[in-house]
């Protein structure tokens, strides 16, 4: 006979819960009729009781939260990363962990071919131009033509890539398995693209962060590419080392750099990274989107699925690879 979650414990910051208790209520319920659906937003908030699903954000908390339940089967994570978790104290392998992988192509492809063309077209220095009221015309570069490599082959770099070509762009792939992807001209290993980085005018990083990932995106592979190439980094701080970043900056063979994540967030106030016209910083914003919460729902709905009747579950969680 299929299991079903019985009672499932929602998790989430205190600043942010009030916004989505509703929202959790209402899909979980209706998903599962019956089902006991408690939020909370702090560790002495979590009952005492048996929860057989979590679902949570890889909250600083989180081994608290999960010490005063009983009977917990699975945690089903509301990012794509996981890296956070390995360090905490918690025996996760006697337990089914699940992420929210593969709800993120929309809104951080967006922000990717977003952040090309604020390169390619300069409309900060229009922004800027218009507030002084000053008509200077400059020749306006184009993507078109332009080879992009995608470091990193998952649902983000799959729309990334499908999205580029709509602007003509010339896509290689980059992936731990190399094999031929639809929305790339190319699909490459990451030792086998070392050969092509002289082409690349744009690398878009969305890799997740593991030991193998950690500064792969150093100076030797940035002063690789093409001349005038431009960074976007959607992936997870530590996977590009910024002082890198900023030397090539500096020495003009980096045009400019879209920067999201960061090893410290937020960002301190001395990092060189600020007031710089060639970066495009933003405060790890471009996975949000008004529609986040209620995908990463309807993920852990459809896993459960699979959880209820033993199957495989979809977004999985790689205890080995640790992603």
């Amino acid at each position: 006979m299929p299991r079903s979650p019985e009672r499932i414990l929602f998790l989430q910051n205190e600043s942010v819960l009030q916004a989505q208790t509703e929202v959790v209520q209402r899909h979980l319920t209706a998903a599962f009729p019956g089902a006991d659906v408690v939020c909370a937003d702090r560790p002495d908030r979590v009952p005492e009781d048996v929860f057989q699903a979590v679902i949570a954000p890889t909250l600083p908390w989180l081994p608290e939260a999960l010490a005063r339940i009983k009977g917990c089967e699975w945690v089903h994570f509301l990012s794509a990363g996981v890296e956070r978790i390995w360090e905490m104290p918690v025996d996760w392998s006697r337990l089914t962990l699940t992420k929210s992988s593969g709800i993120h192509g929309p809104q951080m492809s967006e922000y990717a071919i977003g952040a090309l063309l604020h390169f390619c077209k300069g409309f900060d220095r229009y922004i800027e131009q218009s507030r002084t009221h000053a008509w200077q015309r400059a020749w306006q570069d184009e993507l078109s033509g332009q080879t992009l490599m995608v470091l990193g082959g998952g649902a983000i770099g799959a729309m990334v890539g499908q999205r580029a070509r709509v602007f003509g762009m010339q896509v290689i792939a980059v992936k731990r398995r190399p094999e031929p992807q639809g929305w790339a001209d190319m699909t490459l290993d990451f030792d086998a693209a070392r050969a092509h980085l002289g082409v690349v005018n744009a690398l878009v990083v969305c890799v997740p962060l593991t030991d193998a990932t950690q500064g792969m995106v150093n100076h030797a592979l940035l002063s690789s590419l093409a001349p005038g190439a431009v960074l976007v980094d959607i992936s997870r701080g530590g996977v590009v080392e910024p002082e890198a970043v900023l030397d090539l900056l500096d020495s003009g063979h980096l045009r400019g750099a879209a920067l999201d994540v960061f090893e410290t967030e937020p960002l301190p106030e001395d990092s060189p990274l600020w007031n710089r016209a060639d970066v495009l910083l933003t405060p790890h914003v471009s996975g949000t989107s008004p529609h986040y919460l209620e995908r990463a729902l309807q993920l852990f709905i459809d896993n459960a699925r699979h959880w209820q009747t033993d199957q495989r579950m979809i977004t999985l969680v790689d205890q080995t690879a640790r992603y």
